[in-house]
């Protein structure tokens, strides 16, 4: 929500989401950041997940509101339905998702339609530290296809989880109280400040689709957008 409004200058905006619990909450959560921005929210669609294919209802929907930019939610066989049929409509917004985009196999079933979609999501392929692009040709060595954002946070997990045995042992509340303490960890998917109430704080990676494959195109650190909100 932040980049679309503060750096894509999108005054209206449209919603396509999955209807479940992660879609509920991700478009639940964009919509009122964008309206908090000042941009308008021209329709909220939610589609039957799993098990919906024919998106064209929906798209002909928003493309009758006429809108800069379409917030997508879904994972890669939705999301890769969801811009092919985009494109065959002939709308032209730009389309923004989310880490469900994120597999290599969003790039392979939406093909071309793919081209200069944006997601936000936490790996970033073009980061230059070691720790990255290591990862990323071993992953690739290993199984034969690029890394995607579920690969790269089990490894930050797997890691962070490593440390913390390795300070504290084995003993189950000594490793919780010391995987809550964790700050500045340097980790695969960015720098994890800290963790609040159990969710991490680390800086938003936004990837668009050029020439067939992620690259960066902004990191969003505003502590403001990337702290989860406290839980009641």
């Amino acid at each position: 929500a932040e980049f679309a409004v503060k750096n894509l200058k999108a005054k209206k905006i449209s919603i396509i989401s999955m209807d479940n619990d992660f879609g509920r909450a991700i478009s639940a959560g964009f919509a009122e950041r964008v309206e908090k921005l000042g941009s308008a929210i021209l329709t909220k669609q939610m589609y039957k997940f799993p098990g919906e294919k024919d998106f064209r209802p929906f798209l002909t929907r928003i493309k009758e509101g006429n809108p800069e930019l379409i917030f997508a939610a879904g994972y890669y066989n939705e999301a890769a339905s969801i811009v092919r049929q985009a494109k065959e409509l002939g709308i032209t917004a730009q389309i923004l998702g989310e880490e469900g985009f994120d597999s290599p196999k969003f790039l392979e079933i939406a093909g071309s339609a793919a081209e200069g979609v944006i997601i936000a999501t936490n790996l970033d392929r073009d980061d230059p530290r070691p720790v990255v692009q290591n990862f990323l040709t071993n992953y690739r060595k290993a199984y034969n296809e690029d890394a995607d954002m579920v690969g790269a946070s089990s490894y930050d997990a797997f890691m962070i989880l490593v440390n913390a045995i390795a300070k504290v042992g084995t003993d189950a509340k000594a490793i919780q109280k010391a995987l809550l303490e964790t700050k500045d960890y340097n980790g695969l998917t960015g720098k994890i400040s800290r963790f609040v109430q159990g969710e991490v704080v680390k800086p938003v990676q936004i990837q668009v689709v050029k020439g067939g494959k992620f690259r960066r195109l902004a990191v969003i650190d505003n502590l403001e957008v990337i702290t989860p909100p406290l839980k009641k």
